[in-house]
């Protein structure tokens, strides 16, 4: 699993050992708006690998693994950790313009969404009989997100009290899935 999709372990690998860290380590790596827009700009990464509950970080863990261990030998580890990294940042940003009452947040659940988009695509690509089932996923994704966005609630995680869905995170990770599998060429040397 290591060699098949080293950069999704490391990851997974991270935002498991961050659950366990403690909240003073998980409230420094944060998104935290006032924070960032004043130069903790590491923030704009460490926040996808830091959760606000072990459970919350399972359930972002498992999608993330799941897709990236089809997705990333697909692209080639080298392309999948830069489109992460890019991802992140972008994503970050995002949350900056789109979700101006935001204060804080936390997750891979916008990466693992990226992911699954990106992985849900290159399957309609490669398994054409698989078509049904990949529209049913996109659609209980889109319900999932739009769910996320008018009640404000977490459909599937157990979110601290106080805590709200950053749904933007979700949808601007779709698009981001979707505009990668759109660019996205075959690996250079035809390995992955």
């Amino acid at each position: 699993m290591l060699r098949r999709a080293p950069v999704t372990v490391a990851v997974v690998g991270l935002c498991l050992l961050l659950a366990g860290a403690g909240e003073p380590a998980s409230a420094g790596l944060a998104w935290e708006r006032g924070a960032i827009l004043h130069g903790e700009l590491w923030r704009l990464w460490s926040c996808h690998l830091v959760h606000f509950s072990i459970s919350h970080a399972a359930a972002d863990a498992l999608v993330l693994l799941a897709m990236g261990l089809y997705a990333e030998p697909l692209v080639g580890p080298r392309r999948f950790g830069l489109m992460l990294a890019g991802a992140a940042t972008l994503l970050s940003a995002g949350m900056l313009v789109l979700a101006p009452g935001l204060h804080e947040y936390r997750g891979a659940s916008g990466l693992a969404v990226l992911t699954a988009v990106l992985g849900g695509v290159l399957a309609w690509r490669r398994h054409p009989a698989s078509h049904l089932m990949l529209a049913c996923a996109a659609l209980a994704l889109a319900a999932k997100t739009l769910w996320e966005a008018c009640a404000h609630t977490a459909a599937f995680t157990d979110l601290p009290a106080g805590v709200g869905v950053a749904w933007q995170a979700h949808l601007l990770g779709a698009l981001l899935g979707a505009a990668a599998a759109r660019h996205l060429s075959p690996p250079e040397d035809g390995h992955p």
